[in-house]
């Protein structure tokens, strides 16, 4: 009888025990509304981030539209280029035949004044020649041997006659000859310079031709010119547009980073709540843990251990139909219990939802031992309530850093104030 009701004694005591650890204390119940404040504060950051995150795919695809735009005027401006470059090189071959038509001209014009002063020359000449001529009749006036028959006859015999008649003829000769041959003189410069002019002149025309051709490739060339300009502005316009979009995405990046600097804050004071509130101990556990994905077929995708170059303080679990329900793995008292995170599918990146767990759980099991159940769909129990081994606690999501739907279980032990001192196996609790 004794031993009955000794018996009956420890069952009270196990049950008010129980009793006791399934009613919230005061003080986990300051924690859990402090926690549910800050929760609620990293929703507020979540719908934030999320909004500016949009913003930036907006920003992209603004900036991909416009960037597009801009490639297709630049071919255009790129085609136009090479129209100048193409103008470029007629108006430099036609400038090259300007200079030789100079060139050509102004040896024209030193040919027609040499020949011109060749000429001037002749005639004074001529000039000074007929001078001399009319200086030798008006002397023969002068002196009375007017005619050539009186110098004839003047002759004191036949033999002097015939000397002085072929001294007249002579000197007849010899001043017809030496005006013929200057005639003949100034009527090959008269012809050579009239030569030389009509060249000129074909040259000067040539030229002008090629002037007004390059005038013409000038003005085509403005047109194309101005044309490009048009071009060039716009896409410069788009340019600056893109580089305010990028601008505004690094902004939005930059306040994105903020954001989960203060989300990874709150979750550190949470976590210090957690601590405070926590049953303290050395985690020591006499049972055994349930699977905590109540369905079959799922498996173990991700060890605890070293993983990717860093470490992973807990195992993933999948399979099941990717929406599986997460049951407790042992009785205990919910602490955490947060549904802020809405980004709840596959992503190689994390969204800083609750320090990557997304939406999760956390049940203190007493004597420090505690279970985490990340990247929940959603949680569909509350902190502060007593939970039973097996109780559906959530259902299985890819909230958080998570490539894909699968549970995220650890286990800690309340004596550490690091994630990697508290962490332990979890394997070892089945």
């Amino acid at each position: 009888m004794k031993r009955d009701h000794t018996r009956l004694l420890s069952f009270l005591l196990a049950f008010a025990m129980v009793a006791l650890l399934a009613l919230p204390t005061p003080a986990s119940l300051q924690a859990s509304a402090a926690s549910s404040e800050v929760s609620q504060k990293i929703a507020d950051l979540d719908e934030k981030i999320a909004a500016s995150q949009e913003k930036i795919k907006e920003n992209e695809a603004k900036k991909k539209e416009a960037q597009q735009n801009a490639d297709t005027i630049q071919e255009s401006v790129d085609l136009l280029q090479g129209e100048i470059n193409a103008y470029n090189s007629k108006i430099d071959v036609l400038n090259g035949q300007i200079s030789n038509l100079n060139k050509s001209i102004t040896s024209t014009q030193k040919k027609i004044a040499k020949t011109q002063q060749d000429m001037a020359a002749q005639k004074e000449e001529i000039a000074q020649t007929q001078s001399l001529y009319a200086d030798r009749l008006r002397a023969m006036y002068i002196t009375g041997n007017v005619s050539n028959l009186e110098i004839l006859l003047e002759a004191d015999n036949f033999r002097d006659f015939l000397n002085r008649l072929e001294m007249l003829s002579r000197i007849s000769k010899h001043d017809n000859a030496i005006i013929k041959q200057l005639q003949d003189e100034i009527k090959v410069y008269e012809e050579t310079e009239a030569s030389l002019k009509q060249s000129e002149e074909k040259l000067e025309k040539a030229k002008n031709d090629v002037e007004s051709s390059k005038s013409m490739q000038q003005e085509a060339k403005a047109q194309v010119v101005t044309a490009k300009s048009d071009l060039d502005q716009k896409v410069n316009t788009l340019n600056t547009y893109i580089n305010g979009l990028d601008e505004n995405s690094e902004e939005l990046n930059n306040y994105i980073a903020k954001a989960r600097a203060q989300q990874q804050a709150y979750m550190n004071q949470i976590n210090a709540n957690l601590a405070v509130t926590a049953s303290t101990g050395n985690g020591a556990y006499s049972g055994t843990f349930i699977w905590p994905v109540a369905a079959s077929g799922t498996y173990v995708s991700s060890g605890y251990g070293s993983r990717w170059g860093s470490f992973h303080y807990g195992i993933d679990i999948t399979g099941g139909g990717g929406n599986a329900p997460i049951v407790a793995a042992t009785a205990g008292r919910v602490t955490i219990a947060s549904n802020t995170c809405s980004h709840n599918y596959g992503k190689n990146y994390n969204c800083g939802c609750n320090g990557g767990y997304g939406n999760y759980v956390v049940i203190d099991h007493g004597n420090g031992l505690l279970t985490y159940y990340g990247h929940l769909a959603r949680a569909i129990v509350s902190a502060g309530t007593y939970v039973q081994q097996g109780q559906t606690i959530g259902y299985m999501g890819s909230t958080g850093y998570s490539t894909g739907n699968h549970l995220h279980f650890e286990v800690r032990v309340n004596d550490g104030t690091s994630r990697s001192v508290a962490a332990r196996n979890p394997m070892n609790y089945f």
